[in-house]
């Protein structure tokens, strides 16, 4: 149901004073680690699972593919002496949650098992696509994303979006029946149905190399 409007604010107010109380947590932990004497031998990651849709579009909480939700705080902070992190550094790859153990022990010099599916963030492989999925049957959304596009489709109506991200950061303007983005629009589409597997194949979401 749509919230009135003050009651969106107090919802929005609430969400952003929980985001606070986690930054005043995170102090006391660093402050721990300078009690301790360990703050210049310690590499901190900060990130979240996912944000939180806060009424826009008029959804609340995560499972979907809109920024509010699957677009998270990913910060590191490397030990003193520590070169493989730039000061004041902005690294516009597409980083996701696998990401966290072979980036950590790339920062710790562990080397990292060829089973790791992720990337470290450090490194300097870098992907070109980052594919994502939520649920499943009627509820199910699948996402592929290439750094400046993203395409979210709805296997259930088999519904595509597609937003320009660079200059729609808000996801304003749907652009999938845009002449003009149907090469892109084509490329994502080949892309996300190489990473559809298992269930989604079963239920025939993919017939003769299409959506």
């Amino acid at each position: 149901p749509k919230l009135e409007e003050n009651n969106l604010n107090e919802m929005r107010r609430a969400y952003y004073a929980l985001c606070t109380h986690i930054d005043h947590q995170i102090r006391l932990i660093i402050a721990t680690l300078r009690e301790e004497k360990i703050l210049d031998n310690t590499n901190i990651l900060i990130c979240s699972d996912h944000g939180d849709m806060l009424g826009y579009f008029n959804l609340f909480g995560k499972r979907t593919f809109y920024e509010g939700s699957s677009k998270i705080p990913f910060i590191l902070i490397g030990s003193e002496g520590n070169k493989k992190i730039k000061i004041n550094y902005e690294d516009n790859r597409l980083v996701c949650l696998q990401d966290v153990m072979p980036t950590l022990l790339d920062l710790s010099e562990i080397k990292i098992p060829k089973t790791c599916e992720g990337l470290s963030v450090i490194g300097d492989e870098k992907r070109n696509y980052l594919y994502g999925e939520v649920l499943e049957n009627n509820s199910a959304t699948r996402m592929l994303h290439n750094g400046s596009f993203k395409l979210i489709w709805y296997p259930a109506g088999n519904v595509i979006q597609l937003f320009d991200l660079e200059h729609d950061p808000d996801e304003l303007f749907e652009l999938s029946q845009n002449s003009k983005y149907k090469i892109i629009l084509e490329d994502l589409e080949t892309e996300l149905i190489k990473n559809l597997y298992g269930n989604d194949l079963d239920q025939g979401y993919v017939e003769n190399g299409n959506l």
